[in-house]
């Protein structure tokens, strides 16, 4: 193997000290994959010879990155091993970094960028850790977020190099820290700047080499924790911490790892390293794990393809954006602008709800960059602008032309709307290939954004709109054009059959908490008081008159809207609300008004009822029809964005991971099962002919 080819590159600043330098060929990042390992075994095994050592340096060459833990493409395709091949497996990596810890010399970490997971547990192997001072450096053990724990030790070297609690509260809620604060807690013995780790590094081994502690210190740790205060008390501490999350299958790993930490607090080491390998075992291809796992490559997948875009293309930086129309939508994304030092003018109908706005957020960021116009001469040098008023044809018809007329040629012209084709809108459009669609989901709580192109969009434009969501780090998905896009077809048809089922007898909160237990945090009635039944009502209308079918128009909708019970902007909905934000209460009120659309055709407390998960398995079953008609659209061209963007865009559970990847997990076939007996009563729910394909040719959303 050539120096080229290698990862582990070994040098000598001086003949006593060697540095092993970590640079993965051809990747961004140091991942502990099998050749890494084979290497560093390798590279301890020749060090450890030599009688004229008196230290190891470990030092990455990647600039944001020391190591970022373990191959977790490994991991994914070996789900389904037996326990005894994954005690195995976290027992071959332990061997391979204990060298560092059994070396007869002193071993530095010199940690620069992310050193997470299973790249902290290489690092806290090390007799000393030194890190750098940049922002970039965190450290932490992140695994819960994946359905796993740590598996090399994390949980038996931390709580013995910093305190229990510490330990605890960090492993078990996946918190990442940086250098400073490392220090603080014990975790970093020194923090440099980041061009002097090396020589950091080295001045560590001269202290102790003048006054020797680290043999001490390696009998010291082999020990139970010294430092555990109240084991339960800080355990049921942190347990009550994360239960917040109201998640019980996400808490699986959290839970199980915090009764481990509980349980070997008191012992050596040794043993403690026996539990976790089977902590790992218990956890490692739970269902959570499989869905988080598939979530982490949902996202990877993003930044390399994002969507229906051309990467070739350059995109125009964004330097200067307007917004028409000041409400809350434009507020909010004016605000994430303002963050990622963008220059917003705001315009609006009412120029004193611009100006009230402008100075609200200028005060609340600390800046200067927002201004109000009163006219639209006064966006003219805006290199994008967004309009975001209400969401009906007319309004936003009155809106472009006007936009075009005082713009440049380049500008980018975009639309908030959350339903309406761009095509459609950009009929009032000289320069429709300026024209897209960027659809906030929501941009204080969702990280997602839908880039829609329209029919004469231009690739350039689409490009710079995708950069342009990058900078105000959200996850953007390039999406062709069609009413509703993705995530409102999607919410549609969950609202739509959730309706159904409300219609058929199922009381809201039975429909809403048996989503919860599937996952959401929210059930589809509480996301109708959130939206708003106005809105729900407009876009339902919008996607209707397009011939979705999606859509159903359920009386109940406008009936609430004219009873002005919109959901919590108005304190009452589906439920009642005693102030903004506030908890949902339950509410009689809402039974006498959609007591008139409610057929007496089952009994909710009768034998022949449909159980919770029955519930939820019919509500994502319509979704899954409705996502292999979107798929045959040709609105995106992967299923893994359909299942990004209800994940992101929608709140579809992380631990399920996407709606795409539960409908293989249950079987294609059965959802079609499900769909066939859903049709009897009503015919747009018949399988589609592509998830009847896909189910007599055996394939699969995922491959």
């Amino acid at each position: 193997m050539s120096d080229q080819e290698k990862i582990v590159n070994v040098s000598f600043p001086r003949q006593d000290i060697a540095v092993l330098t970590l640079d993965a060929p051809g990747s961004a990042a140091n991942i502990l994959d099998k050749q890494l390992f084979a290497e560093l075994d390798s590279a301890m095994n020749e060090l450890v010879e030599r009688k004229d050592l008196n230290g190891v340096v470990l030092v990455s060459a990647k600039p944001r990155i020391f190591v970022a833990g373990a191959d977790l493409k490994q991991i994914q395709s070996t789900l389904d091993w037996p326990d005894e091949l994954i005690v195995n497996f976290c027992e071959r990596g332990r061997e391979v970094m204990k060298q560092f810890n059994r070396c007869p010399f002193i071993s530095v970490a010199a940690m620069h960028g992310a050193a997470v997971g299973g790249g902290l547990e290489l690092a806290m192997w090390c007799d000393l850790r030194v890190a750098s001072d940049d922002r970039a450096t965190k450290l932490g053990l992140p695994e819960v977020n994946l359905g796993l724990v740590p598996g090399w030790a994390g949980t038996v070297r931390l709580p013995r190099l910093t305190s229990f609690g510490t330990a605890v509260e960090m492993t078990a809620t996946a918190k990442l820290i940086g250098s400073n604060e490392a220090k603080e807690i014990g975790l970093v013995d020194e923090v440099v700047s980041k061009d002097g780790l090396v020589g950091g590094a080295i001045r560590m081994i001269d202290a102790q080499i003048k006054k020797p502690t680290w043999r001490d210190r390696r009998r010291e740790l082999a020990g139970p924790v010294s430092n555990t205060g109240e084991i339960k008390e800080v355990v049921a501490q942190t347990a009550k911490q994360i239960v917040n999350n109201k998640d019980k299958v996400f808490l699986y790993a959290p839970t199980v790892v915090l009764e481990h930490m509980e349980r070997t607090a008191t012992l050596s080491a040794d043993n403690a390293e026996v539990s976790e390998s089977q902590a790992m075992a218990q956890v490692y291809g739970s269902p959570a794990s499989c869905g988080l796992l598939n979530y982490f490559f949902l996202v990877d997948h993003n930044k390399k393809r994002p969507g229906l875009v051309d990467l070739k293309l350059k995109p125009e930086p964004i330097k200067s954006l307007a917004i028409i129309g000041a409400g809350l939508m434009g507020k909010s994304i004016a605000e994430i602008a303002v963050r990622a030092k963008i220059d917003v003018t705001l315009l609006d109908a009412k120029p004193e709800l611009a100006q009230s706005v402008a100075k609200e957020l200028n005060k609340t960021t600390g800046s200067t960059s927002v201004s109000a116009a009163t006219d639209y001469d006064q966006i003219a040098g805006a290199d994008l602008v967004i309009e975001s008023v209400v969401e009906t044809i007319p309004v936003k018809h009155s809106v472009f032309p006007r936009i075009e007329q005082a713009v440049g040629p380049k500008t980018i012209i975009a639309s908030n709307t959350s339903s309406i084709p761009i095509e459609q809108l950009a009929t009032v459009l000289d320069r429709k290939e300026n024209v897209c669609g960027i659809h906030f989901c929501h941009p204080e709580l969702m990280s997602l954004v839908e880039v829609i192109c329209g029919p004469e969009t231009s690739e350039a434009s689409i490009a710079s709109a995708v950069g342009f969501v990058k900078s105000l780090r959200k996850m953007p998905v390039a999406i062709n054009d069609g009413a509703g896009f993705v995530v409102n077809r999607m919410l549609a048809a969950m609202l739509d059959q959730s309706m159904r089922l409300l219609t058929a007898g199922y009381s809201h909160e039975l429909i809403d908490e048996s989503m919860r237990e599937f996952g959401f945090l929210g059930g589809p009635f509480e996301i109708i008081d959130v939206i708003g039944a106005d809105t729900c009502m407009y876009a339902g209308r919008t996607m209707w008159e397009h011939g979705l079918s999606c859509v159903s128009l359920s009386p109940i909708l406008p009936k609430m809207v004219k009873t002005n019970r919109l959901g919590q902007k108005t304190g009452s909905g589906f439920y009642r609300y005693d102030g903004p934000g506030g908890p949902a209460i339950i509410d009689d009120g809402i039974l006498e008004l959609i007591k008139p659309y409610v057929e007496d055709r089952i009994d909710p407390e009768g034998d022949d009822a449909l159980s919770s998960d029955e519930i939820s398995s019919q509500i994502l079953s319509v979704m899954a029809l409705e996502a292999t008609r979107i798929l045959s659209e040709e609105i995106v061209a992967d299923p893994r964005d359909i299942d990004l963007c209800v994940i992101d865009g929608l709140s579809f559970p992380k631990h399920q991971g996407g709606l795409l990847f539960w409908a293989d997990r249950v079987g294609i076939g059965n959802v079609k099962e499900l769909l066939e007996v859903l049709a009897e009563d009503e015919q747009k729910l018949a399988p589609s002919s592509k998830l009847s394909e896909m189910v007599a040719n055996g394939t699969r959303f995922y491959g």
